[in-house]
């Protein structure tokens, strides 16, 4: 498949999804101000990015519920995650509109709904990945595709027309 097909030869055989529980271990960088200084600019960009869409999750979220989100907790909380996590390996994450709507969509109102999601998820990044392997990535483009479609506000069409220029 074409991500097999990106590797080289030699590790196309055992390239896998397979996942495991991530060990803690703390980045062999040097802890110099040069390494800060290299490192800031691009960490600003992509936790402003991350609390962008986040808040934008939050606020379309409050819209579908008529509730009231706590925005400054969410910010606390994913800048805490993300510290933690790049401990443990991980990437960098903020809330996720798709996920969210579909959540939402389905009627998980509460906290149990968004845990579930995280544990299936997990489940199946520990135990499923020779079944996810077998996904098309068009597959996965075309499902990225409905959820854009889902999620997009058709409305917004008439007010841009309606702007002066």
């Amino acid at each position: 498949d074409f991500v097999r097909d990106l590797l080289p030869e030699a590790q196309k055989a055992t390239a896998t999804l397979a996942g495991e529980l991530p060990t803690f271990a703390i980045p062999m960088v040097p802890f110099t101000w040069e390494t800060v200084m290299i490192v800031l600019p691009t960490s600003i960009i992509l936790c402003l990015v991350g609390l962008i869409e986040s808040l934008l999750t939050l606020s379309l979220i409050d819209e579908m519920t008529d509730t009231r989100g706590r925005g400054n907790k969410e910010c606390v909380g994913q800048g805490v995650a993300n510290t933690v996590n790049g401990f443990f390996g991980g990437m960098g994450g903020c809330a996720m509109i798709g996920q969210s709507m579909i959540n939402i969509n389905s009627g998980g109102r509460g906290r149990l709904s968004g845990i579930t999601a995280a544990l299936v998820l997990l489940a199946f990044i520990l135990f499923a990945a020779p079944l996810i392997e077998m996904i098309p990535l068009a597959a996965l483009v075309g499902v990225m595709f409905v959820v854009v479609i889902a999620t997009f506000e058709w409305a917004s069409f008439r007010i841009i027309r309606g702007v002066n220029k």
